[in-house]
């Protein structure tokens, strides 16, 4: 059963220059107010989201930056800390109303320079609702791919039921799709190819 842990807002400023996730939030979300939410999983939410995302889930807290325009859902984000090669990246996967990925973030990325992903490539993430896994793919495309299909499930499958059980304008179209698509089996896409 999930648990909402905390909750706070904030309001996103403008972005500093220094690069830190406050300052992705405001670029992601101009204007918007932030709301972490922290969700903590049980065992039944990490395997839902494993077999949704086919991908293994570390965590057992996530948070949510749920960013608002007045009452109306703007969209929400996740960072994804994982290894890529041999050193962390720290990704930031962004969740438009609709579901689908509206963009990915590389907020800090510790392997050599020449397999950090290009903003081109990650770009072509956007308008997606399912990121299919990638065979034979590079290990960063793989970290990315892997990432975003996590944030799609941890949206789909515990933010959007919060959301709805809250009342919160903007989240009940989001929940019957969830609902919806939770039931159906994945639609293929074409994968990103790894352009870097």
């Amino acid at each position: 059963m999930l648990a909402l842990v905390t909750s706070a807002t904030f309001a996103c400023a403008a972005p500093a220059a220094n690069g830190d996730l406050t300052s992705a939030l405001a670029r992601v979300f101009p204007g918007a107010r932030i709301e972490p939410l922290a969700l903590a999983l049980s065992a039944a939410d990490v395997k839902a989201v494993e077999q949704r995302a086919r991908a293994r889930c570390e965590a057992r807290l996530v948070t949510a930056y749920v960013a608002w325009h007045g009452d109306t859902l703007a969209g929400a984000a996740y960072t994804d800390r994982r290894v890529v090669r041999t050193r962390e990246a720290l990704l930031m996967t962004t969740i438009a109303p609709d579901t689908t990925v509206a963009r990915i973030d590389v907020l800090a990325f510790f392997e050599p320079p020449d397999y950090r992903p290009s903003e081109r490539w990650l770009a072509r993430f956007k308008g997606t609702g399912d990121v299919p896994p990638i065979a034979g793919a590079s290990l960063t495309s793989r970290a990315v791919s892997e990432s975003a299909r996590l944030a799609l499930a941890w949206h789909a499958l515990l933010l959007v039921p919060e959301l709805a059980k809250r009342g919160a304008h903007g989240a009940a179209p989001e929940a019957r799709q969830a609902a919806t698509s939770a039931t159906k089996a994945p639609t293929s896409r074409k994968a990103p190819e790894d352009q870097r």
